[in-house]
């Protein structure tokens, strides 16, 4: 199941539901991207979105194309429109401070003509988080609301870095989490695209030309055409209007099972010494511990401090909390020693 459409958030409902939410407080359109294949599921949780608007991508193609396709898309139903882009995976639980946080984004993206995103102070040297490099803090527009948010210009993104080099840029201050939360005015972000990646946007244009519905056999073979890309890479890498806004939100991907079991913690489900159990667990002399034994059988932790312990029906994977983001090891080993069954 697609991490969206779990219920992994601290009330039970899925983090769809939660980012659709999100988007809702802010007022206007809510416009929602996905896989076609996932149609049937996105419109079960969401039965009052309009069919209109959901956008269902034939194949992947990056969110490039995809934020492309929802900049049109937004132009159609408001001529002004300005964009904020909220990723459907990610558990953000204060929606007063987010709401506050986007809200400025978009004001600062509409005054100033910017490409916003949103970083957040790292509090951890993490390897598996973009970085955005921030620069001097940018004179607010006339027409800002009071109480908006201070900017800061954008220098430039670091893709998940190693250990080492994420510790560094920890110790200098000046690089922030890349959330993935963005806002930019939609013709802005066309207009970027068409100066920064013209083949990619005239791909996206010829698709939707053929009547973009992703039943339909013309689009599907005209959006695979589409050149793949993330819209770091294909735009704001190298756009002069890119600028990013320092937080402090309670936000998490939850891209590893450290990140569940401090939900969890926070949920108040974790017992006095910070153990985290899903399904039978016995854990004796043990904390900090997360354990999920999904495969029904018991698991028991003697002594443990601070383990990863994760019991499937096909696999058991033990590993230490602190290193549970090199999973994607694992993965890598299993698909070069062919047991993609396991996959």
């Amino acid at each position: 199941m697609p991490k969206h459409l779990l219920p992994l958030a601290e009330d039970g409902r899925t983090l769809l539901r939660h980012a659709f939410e999100r988007a809702r407080l802010l007022g206007g359109e809510v416009l929602v991207v996905s896989a076609a294949t996932q149609a049937e599921s996105v419109a079960r949780e969401l039965p009052e979105l309009a069919p209109d608007h959901l956008l269902l991508e034939p194949e992947p193609r990056g969110t490039g194309p995809a934020l492309a396709w929802a900049a049109l898309e937004a132009l159609r139903l408001s001529p002004e429109a300005v964009m904020v882009s909220l990723h459907a995976d990610h558990y953000i639980p204060d929606q007063e401070a987010v709401t506050r946080v986007l809200r400025s984004a978009a004001w600062w993206a509409r005054e100033d003509q910017l490409l916003v995103t949103v970083g957040l102070r790292p509090t951890w040297p993490a390897s598996g988080f973009g970085y955005v490099e921030m620069g001097g803090e940018l004179a607010p527009p006339a027409g800002l609301p009071e109480g908006t948010l201070p900017m800061r210009r954008a220098l430039g993104f670091v893709e998940k870095p190693d250990h080492q080099r994420a510790a560094a840029m920890l110790d200098a201050g000046s690089y922030l989490w890349n959330t993935g939360l963005f806002a930019w005015p939609a013709t802005l972000l066309l207009a970027e695209l068409d100066r920064l990646a013209p083949t990619t946007l005239a791909a996206v244009r010829a698709a939707l030309a053929t009547g973009g519905g992703s039943h339909l056999p013309q689009f599907a073979a005209a959006w695979r055409e589409i050149p793949a890309g993330v819209v770091e890479r294909l735009v704001l890498e190298r756009s002069g209007r890119l600028a990013v806004m320092p937080t402090d939100l309670p936000w998490s991907d939850l891209g590893t099972f450290r990140d569940l079991q401090r939900v969890a913690i926070n949920a108040g489900r974790a017992d006095a010494l910070g153990n985290v159990a899903q399904g039978q667990a016995l854990l004796l002399g043990s904390e900090g511990c997360f354990v999920d034994s999904a495969a029904g059988r018991l698991v028991v932790v003697l002594g443990g401090s601070g383990l990863a312990v994760v019991d499937t029906e096909d696999a058991l994977l033990v590993c230490p909390l602190s290193r549970v983001q090199e999973v994607s090891r694992v993965v890598e080993q299993l698909r070069e020693s062919g047991r993609t069954d396991l996959l």
